[in-house]
């Protein structure tokens, strides 16, 4: 599914997910997901009425595919996601716990739900997280009654939340120094 913002992070998660793979850690996709008949929806039709109406994240098609410029390996996992959270209904903490990954890096669209709830999920079951400043983007929020926010906005306040309460904030290029160094 297109974010505004998200073509751009290709590159630089790419380098990153190299990075990642020469040092031996494994990688994981999560991809958000519905069945075609819309049976796992729950309260998503309620906040996001055009989900119900139309094929959006749904089996099957086009827009639940990965971006054909950054696309899982063999080796790697992939996580379908029925919910924002890549933990909820899901194995992630199965293959976490299975290879004694203590430690995520996360990256991606939508920074300021998938990403950002996963990040939080992992906090409160005692990961190590960090989250990408620059490799996460997050879209405009619209005027629910309060006025729309920009998605400039958007992404400050996911960082600034992140840093203050749930993960190490760092740069792409601050994460691959790093793991170079371990």
């Amino acid at each position: 599914m297109e974010v505004p913002g998200g073509r751009d992070l290709v590159p630089k998660l790419k380098k990153l997910i190299s990075a990642c793979r020469k040092k031996g850690l494994m990688v994981i996709f999560t991809t958000h997901v519905f069945r075609e008949n819309g049976c796992d929806l729950g309260l998503s039709s309620v906040f996001r009425p055009e989900v119900k109406r139309t094929n959006i994240l749904r089996e099957g098609t086009a827009e639940v595919e990965f971006y054909s410029g950054i696309r899982p390996q063999k080796n790697d996992a992939v996580i379908v996601k029925r919910r924002f959270s890549a933990f909820s209904g899901t194995d992630l903490e199965i293959i976490l716990r299975s290879n004694r990954i203590d430690t995520l890096i996360i990256g991606g669209v939508a920074g300021n739900v998938c990403c950002e709830c996963t990040a939080r999920d992992a906090r409160m079951k005692d990961y190590k997280v960090v989250f990408l400043s620059d490799g996460t983007t997050a879209g405009r929020l619209p005027d629910m009654g309060w006025g729309e926010v920009r998605a400039e906005e958007v992404q400050k306040n996911v960082l600034t939340t992140m840093a203050c309460y749930f993960a190490q904030v760092w740069s792409i290029e601050e994460t691959i120094d790093r793991l170079i160094k371990i």
